[in-house]
């Protein structure tokens, strides 16, 4: 319907100016903004820590690279291909649940292209 279509748009909105956002400023810009910005300089910002799929373990993981061989970083634009194909995720990576709907999502997105 109207709502799903305007969610699509939407999200697919948000993920072009975030890309767009990390190419062109780096991926510190939104730290930087956010410390600048009136009224929040008491901010106290966490940093980021990088999450992957932990090979040994079989589930997501913070990335430790000291074992970098032991992950596999799975970016979203190879998670939208790999639900787009109708392949599974490795065990541990999502709940099946989630990634059922995901990956119904983008099959669907797909077939209208």
């Amino acid at each position: 319907g109207i709502n799903a279509e305007y969610g699509k748009q939407w999200y697919q909105r948000r993920v072009r100016e975030a890309v767009v956002s990390t190419q062109s400023t780096g991926a510190t810009h939104g730290r930087k903004v956010l410390t600048m910005a009136p009224g929040l300089g008491q901010l106290t910002i966490i940093p980021f820590v990088v999450a992957a799929y932990d090979k040994t373990k079989s589930q997501m993981a913070f990335y430790d690279a000291s074992r970098h061989e032991d992950f596999l970083f799975i970016s979203g634009s190879k998670m939208r291909a790999i639900a787009r194909s109708g392949e599974q995720p490795p065990p541990g990576f999502m709940a099946p649940s989630a990634w059922d709907v995901m990956s119904s999502f983008y099959k669907n997105l797909a077939a209208q292209s």
